[in-house]
């Protein structure tokens, strides 16, 4: 186990914040640490009519356009399920009839505390919903079936999808012949 000796936040932004300082080993010795603090989010794997429900929009820091499941950021306090619903809404214009728990990860624990919640949502109906003022997202459907091959094929790139993509194909393969009613 590791414990703080002494920490310093050096940055705090919109998103994350940045504390760095020395950390108690174990074994009784010190070492640097810096931990890019996190609030968290979710991932959704939003699947209908046979199905999967993608986004894609540019991200600066890869430098290129991504295919993603819609995601987003926890406000405060806020539960990963409402988080999950928010996104949904505001991303795709859909709700979701049922919100399955897949799972959660931290998403590089040797730097920050990101903890992402998954769902995958089912049974979907449309609603009104609107990005974020400073999102540029493009909707794109995929067929249930051809996820497999995209994986295979190194078509994703982004990790909370990867992980999403793989936990949701699990499910769907474990869950009984009528767990997917169509609307």
């Amino acid at each position: 186990m590791e414990t703080w000796v002494e920490r310093e936040r050096i940055f705090s932004g919109p998103i994350f914040s940045v504390a760095t300082g020395r950390a108690r080993l174990a074994d009784g010795q010190t070492a640097r640490r810096d931990v890019v603090e996190h609030r968290g989010g979710v991932g959704i794997v939003p699947v209908q009519d046979g199905r999967v429900l993608l986004v894609r929009q540019y991200r600066i820091a890869a430098g290129r356009e991504l295919l993603e499941i819609p995601a987003g950021l926890r406000e405060v306090g806020e539960a990963p399920e409402a988080t999950a619903a928010r996104e949904l809404a505001e991303e795709l214009g859909y709700a979701a009839g049922r919100l399955v728990p897949l799972g959660s990860y931290y998403s590089s624990p040797g730097f920050t505390d990101e903890q992402t919640h998954l769902f995958l949502a089912l049974d979907l109906r449309p609603v009104t919903g609107t990005p974020d003022w400073d999102e540029r997202l493009h909707a794109e459907e995929r067929r249930l079936d051809d996820v497999p091959a995209m994986l295979a094929a190194g078509e994703i790139l982004d990790g909370k999808t990867l992980v999403g993509l793989y936990a949701a194909l699990a499910w769907l393969k474990r869950s009984p012949q009528g767990a997917i009613r169509e609307p």
